[in-house]
């Protein structure tokens, strides 16, 4: 006979319908967070590279123009007026001169052979136009716009 004292060994307790839903519930809601959270981070991600490659992108056009400039600058005046294309930059870099007349404070005296030159970089980014430019004022003596005609 068994003793009445005596008890069943304990086992583990498995878990009833009811308790496996709630664990099934939590998954879902952890791995519905996690999937948020990573959404998140990617988009952001994204967003960094694309601004990366727009600020690249504006750099070479800027040292485009410059080097533009250190080109135009080599002309005598009436050949400074010119335009160029970069296909590679996507981008079209122009340059007009005027004259310029800049009058002395102190006496009066108006300096000549003075132009103002704008130089332009016309380009798009993701569609939308933009334009860099650079305005230099430059003396070149008749002497000197002969001499660099003759180049």
């Amino acid at each position: 006979m068994m003793n009445p004292k005596r008890q069943r060994p304990m086992t583990a307790k498995r878990p009833g319908p009811a308790s496996a839903g709630y664990i099934l519930l939590e998954l879902i809601i952890a791995l519905t967070i996690f999937a948020i959270a990573v959404l998140g981070l990617t988009k952001s991600l994204n967003t960094s590279l694309e601004i990366a490659n727009i600020l690249n992108h504006e750099n070479a056009v800027r040292l485009g123009l410059r080097s533009f400039v250190e080109e135009v600058k080599r002309k005598s005046i009436p050949n400074m007026v010119m335009t160029t294309d970069n296909p590679a930059l996507d981008v079209t870099y122009s340059s007009e001169v005027e004259p310029a007349e800049i009058t002395l404070a102190t006496t009066g005296e108006v300096l000549t052979d003075i132009y103002q030159l704008t130089a332009r970089a016309t380009y798009k980014v993701n569609g939308q136009p933009r334009e860099e430019s650079v305005i230099l004022f430059l003396y070149q003596t008749q002497a000197e716009q002969t001499r660099r005609q003759d180049r």
